[in-house]
C-alpha cells in the first residue's frame, strides 16, 4: 500500500509553520497579529485529489478569510464630520473579528467528496476543525485510482491540518488584526482616505496592502437639518491585500522551480451611512451600512502526490487549486471617541455577521 506523499511522522506540536500562520500576522503592523492564511500543512489535502482538496481547503480556510476581509473595513471613521480643507488625521486601528462558533468545525460529509469515502476526528462533535478551531486531528480515509482506469484499485488515509487553536495561541478566540490610515479634507466637507502598508516579507511569505475612502458631509444638502448641531456622512471604503505564503515541505515539487505556495488577493468594500455628535471632548458615533467582501486565493507549483518507481503512473499535479471566497453582510456600528488636543482615541462595536471590537489612537488637526 503507497502512501501518497502523506509523512508517517506528524509532529505533536503545532509545526513552525502553523505557528508562522500567527507570526506572520506582524506583516500588516507590530501593534497587534494577523491571522494569515497558509501553512505547509495545507498541502496535506492534496493528498485528496484536486477537486477535493479544492473544497477541504475552502472549507478549512473560510472562517479566517472571511473574519479577516470584515476586519479589514474596521477603522475607517471616528466621526461623521469632516475635516476642513487640508485638515488631516493619522491613526491605527486594532480590531478584534469574533468568529462565530459554529465556524470553528466543518463536516467533510457535507461537501459531496469523490476521493475521500470517510473521515474520523479526534473532535469531541466528531467533525473537522477549521483553521481557527481546536487543536485536533483528521484523518481521511480515500479510495484511489492509481492506474487512471477509472477502477479504484488503491486504498489510503491522510491526517488533515489540525485547528490553530486561536485561544490558546494568542489568547482569544478572536481574529485579531490592525489598519493604519491617513485621512484628508479636501474641498466641501469631503476627506479622502488612504491605507498603505509597503511589501513586508517573514520567512517565506509576504504580504502588501492598499485601501481608499472618500467621506461626504450629505447633511449640507438637507434644507431644514443643516444647521442642527451633529454631522451626518456617507463613506465608501475600499481594501485590499495581496500576498503569498510557502506550502514547501510536504511534497517533492518534480524539479518545477516556481515555488510551492498559496497566492491570495483579498478585498473588502464598505457602504455606510454615518451620524455623530460631540458633547466637548467626547463624541458619540455611529453608522449603519453593508458590507462586501472577496478573496481569491490559488495553490500553485507542482506537487509530486504519488511518485511510482516505474514512472508509468505518479501522480503530480500543477497549479492544483484555485478558490474564490465571498459573502455580504448589513452592519450596524456604535461607538465613542475622546480628543484631547489633536489626540484622539476610540472605542465601538459593529454588528455583522463576524461582529468587531475596534479600537483606535491617533493625531487629528482640524
Amino acid at each position: 500500500m503507497h502512501k501518497f506523499g502523506f509523512k508517517d511522522t506528524y509532529p505533536q506540536a503545532m509545526s513552525n509553520h502553523l505557528k508562522k500562520l500567527l507570526a506572520s500576522c506582524f506583516l500588516i503592523s507590530v501593534l497587534t497579529a494577523n491571522v494569515c492564511l497558509a501553512q505547509e500543512d495545507l498541502a496535506r489535502f492534496l493528498n485528496a485529489g484536486k477537486a477535493d482538496a479544492s473544497l477541504l481547503m475552502q472549507s478549512y480556510l473560510n472562517p479566517v478569510v472571511e473574519g479577516f476581509s470584515y476586519g479589514l473595513n474596521g477603522g475607517w471613521y471616528h466621526t461623521a464630520k469632516a475635516h476642513k480643507t487640508l485638515g488631516f488625521d493619522l491613526g491605527v486601528g486594532i480590531h478584534a473579528v469574533f468568529v462565530p462558533t459554529s465556524k470553528r468545525f466543518f463536516d467533510p460529509s457535507a461537501l459531496n467528496l469523490q476521493t475521500v469515502s470517510g473521515f474520523t476526528s479526534t473532535s469531541p462533535n466528531g467533525l473537522a476543525p477549521t483553521v481557527i478551531g481546536a487543536d485536533e486531528t483528521t484523518t481521511y480515509q480515500l479510495n484511489a485510482d492509481i492506474n487512471g482506469d477509472g477502477v479504484v484499485d488503491s486504498q489510503d488515509s491522510f491526517e488533515g491540518p489540525p485547528g490553530l487553536d486561536l485561544k490558546k495561541e494568542i489568547g482569544t478566540s478572536a481574529v485579531p488584526m490592525a489598519t493604519f490610515q491617513l485621512g484628508v479634507g479636501i474641498y466641501k466637507n469631503t476627506d479622502i482616505k488612504f491605507r498603505l502598508v509597503p511589501e513586508q516579507k517573514v520567512g517565506d511569505s509576504k504580504i502588501k496592502l492598499i485601501g481608499f475612502g472618500i467621506m461626504h458631509d450629505v447633511k449640507q444638502h438637507i434644507p431644514g437639518i443643516k444647521l442642527l448641531p451633529f454631522d451626518l456622512s456617507v463613506l465608501i471604503g475600499y481594501t485590499k491585500i495581496s500576498g503569498t505564503a510557502g506550502l514547501s515541505g510536504e511534497f517533492d515539487s518534480g524539479g518545477d522551480t516556481r515555488p510551492q505556495q498559496l497566492s491570495m488577493d483579498m478585498s473588502a468594500w464598505l457602504f455606510q451611512a454615518l451620524i455623530s455628535k460631540k458633547f466637548s471632548v467626547v463624541t458619540f458615533y455611529g453608522g449603519i451600512g453593508y458590507n462586501a467582501v472577496k478573496t481569491d486565493a490559488d495553490v500553485t507549483g507542482t506537487y509530486v502526490i504519488f511518485d511510482d518507481p516505474s514512472g508509468t503512473n505518479d501522480i503530480q499535479f500543477t497549479d492544483p487549486v484555485s478558490m474564490t471566497f465571498k459573502n455580504s453582510s448589513a452592519r450596524i456600528t456604535a461607538g465613542i471617541r475622546l480628543k484631547f488636543g489633536p489626540i484622539y482615541l476610540n472605542g465601538d462595536y459593529t454588528l455583522q455577521e463576524y461582529s468587531t471590537v475596534s479600537v483606535g489612537l491617533g493625531l487629528s488637526i482640524r
